[in-house]
């Protein structure tokens, strides 16, 4: 007679309980993980906890630190290069660089280099915001130059606080509501479609951590020909900071 041995139960292993779970970055929405990496990791830049020279843990490592992918992490480490806070040779740790202003830390890698180089959206920048400054300021309005004022000022603080994410951010939201402001959709679209690539060179210059100020001043100089109601004044201070722009990055341009 054949014993049946009795049914053993199968124990599922416990699931680590929310608290039991590691965190470090808060869940938000409404900004995409790669974004809330580099503020993080900015923060710990500012707060001296990660120093000039310091090396980064190993992706995998920093990756699971943080709770987010190795393909977010990726992400925010690239625009971190662009703004010269750190630097990732192949092959090598990413390392912090110094942002004390001291030199200079334009990126030697631009990662849209596969679809058009960093002149190529420069180009592009000054031939349609120019225009659409033009057309700005003949339909500008209080609410609008008010939104315009608002960013400037959150730009300043931003640079004033050495958050150069955000600086970059408002950067390109003072561009995105002249273009908007200019009625024409295609320009809308255009600079829609290309905003990454747009926001990337807008925070090429920012690198150069000696002459944070510039843009600041030349944005200043676009809002007072909106203000003015001043077409060409608003066109021509449009192209002189594009040009400017790219002059900061080494990139030459031709009115």
């Amino acid at each position: 007679m054949n014993r049946v041995s009795p049914r053993r139960k199968s124990v599922k292993p416990s699931r680590p309980q929310p608290s039991e779970r590691k965190r470090v970055l808060p869940v938000d929405q409404r900004e995409p993980v790669a974004h809330q990496v580099v503020r993080r990791l900015q923060d710990m830049i500012s707060r001296r906890d990660l120093r000039p020279g310091a090396a980064l843990p190993a992706q995998r490592t920093l990756a699971l630190e943080l709770g987010v992918s190795r393909s977010s992490l990726r992400e925010a480490l690239s625009v971190m290069e662009t703004l010269g806070l750190v630097s990732g040779d192949p092959g090598q740790r990413t390392r912090v660089l110094d942002a004390s202003g001291v030199r200079d830390n334009i990126a030697r890698r631009w990662r849209y280099a596969s679809r058009y180089s960093e002149k190529d959206v420069f180009e592009v920048r000054l031939l349609l915001e120019t225009r659409a400054a033009w057309l700005a300021a003949g339909r500008v309005t209080p609410e609008t130059l008010a939104e315009l004022t608002t960013s400037l000022s959150a730009m300043k603080a931003a640079i004033r606080d050495a958050d150069l994410f955000t600086a970059s951010r408002k950067d390109f939201e003072f561009h995105d509501i002249i273009v908007t402001l200019s009625g024409n959709r295609l320009f809308k679209e255009i600079h829609d479609m290309n905003g990454e690539a747009i926001l990337a060179s807008q925070q090429l210059p920012l690198a150069r951590h000696n002459r944070l100020w510039e843009p600041v001043k030349e944005h200043e100089n676009v809002l007072h020909a909106l203000e003015q109601r001043d077409p060409d004044g608003a066109a021509y201070m449009m192209q002189l900071h594009i040009i400017r722009a790219a002059d900061r990055i080494g990139i030459q341009l031709q009115a």
